[in-house]
């Protein structure tokens, strides 16, 4: 970095990394007007003609842009090479397959565009051996064949003798066709039947039926022809037929006592107390007391934790150990052996290391 000053010459400052810390043994001896005209890091700011010429600080900045510029034009790419410079793209860099813009094809023509007289709308039409066989053309008259009834007016529907009768239908009958009904017989015989000279026939009346002049006689109850029968007869209601659960308003029933009502000396309360033969088994009074079994280590003190030989050899933990057990532990090869080992006489053992 260059500072400028009004010789324009650079002069190369300090910049290491503590340009902005504050220095112990600086000492400020600029005045405040020599501080208002230059600094003693430029040259000749303090002392010297402090006239600054603007043409010339502007035309020497001019020619340093343009040097470093051109500078930077040495050394960074060429602007007429690669994709888009003065030459375009490098033609040993081109793709093989790659065309311009400006690129033609030149497009093999068809055989109906070269000969006139073949292909589809040439000379001839279409050619005739690639021709379709069921295809024709829209001149193309075909002949069908006519139905008998054409050929012959005689034959058919609607020909000279009409429909062929024997391929009449047996069921099918004319317009002109009148169908002969056979009357009823209460048609032919005006006694007989509904609304005949006689009514309705007697044998054909349902047995249920009757006239609207019929009078039904109904059957009295028995009570009605019997005044001592019956629910508010003479007697009352009948007694073979009352209902045997049934009482009146004023029964009173005998209602039977329990058995420790009838003797005292049995049932909960009673003489003698609870029943001996239906008390439970399992229960016990309050003044019950049970007799408890000791313990092996209660009847013989040799035996148990902490009797006369402490803890029972042939129920101890295999693996358990007192607290006065020391385990021998094996030394590793290292520790036999200084020779083996990381760290030991040859180092590390080169049968072990890893390929």
């Amino acid at each position: 970095m260059a500072r400028w000053g009004p010789d324009m010459k650079g002069v190369p400052c300090n910049d290491d990394d503590d340009d902005w810390e504050t220095e112990a043994d600086f000492e400020n001896d600029i005045t405040e007007k020599d501080q208002r005209w230059g600094s003693k890091t430029v040259a000749d700011s303090l002392t010297g003609d402090r006239t600054v010429n603007v043409n010339e600080v502007r035309k020497n900045v001019f020619e340093t842009h343009e040097k470093t510029k051109k500078e930077e034009y040495l050394k960074g790419p060429r602007a007429a090479e690669g994709y888009g410079g003065k030459f375009g793209v490098h033609k040993e860099r081109m793709d093989k397959s790659a065309v311009s813009w400006d690129h033609r094809e030149e497009l093999v023509e068809h055989s109906s565009v070269t000969d006139a007289s073949k292909g589809f709308g040439g000379k001839y039409g279409v050619l005739a051996d690639r021709r379709d066989r069921s295809a024709v053309g829209f001149d193309h008259m075909t002949e069908l064949s006519k139905h008998g009834s054409q050929t012959d007016a005689a034959r058919g529907f609607g020909g000279k003798f009409g429909v062929q009768k024997d391929r009449v239908d047996k069921s099918a009958v004319g317009f002109d066709h009148q169908s002969e009904l056979s009357k009823h017989e209460s048609q032919t015989d005006a006694a007989k039947g509904f609304g005949g000279k006689y009514g309705v026939q007697k044998d054909r009346v349902d047995k249920s039926a009757v006239g609207f002049d019929h009078r039904s006689e109904l059957s009295k109850h028995e009570s009605q022809t019997d005044a001592a029968k019956g629910f508010g007869g003479k007697y009352g209601v009948q007694k073979d037929r009352v209902d045997k659960s049934a009482v009146g308003f004023d029964h009173r029933s005998e209602l039977s006592k329990h058995e420790s009502q009838t003797d005292a000396a049995k049932g909960f309360g009673g003489k003698y107390g609870v029943q001996k033969d239906r008390v439970d088994k399992s229960a016990v009074g309050f003044e019950h007391h049970a007799k408890l079994s000791q313990h092996s280590s209660q009847t013989d003190a040799a035996k148990g934790f902490g009797g006369k030989f402490g803890v029972q050899n042939d129920r101890k933990d295999k693996v358990a150990v007192g607290y006065e057990y020391q385990a021998n532990l094996s030394q590793h090869g290292s520790q036999t052996d200084g020779v083996k080992g990381f760290g030991g006489k040859f180092g590390v053992q080169s049968d072990r290391v890893d390929k």
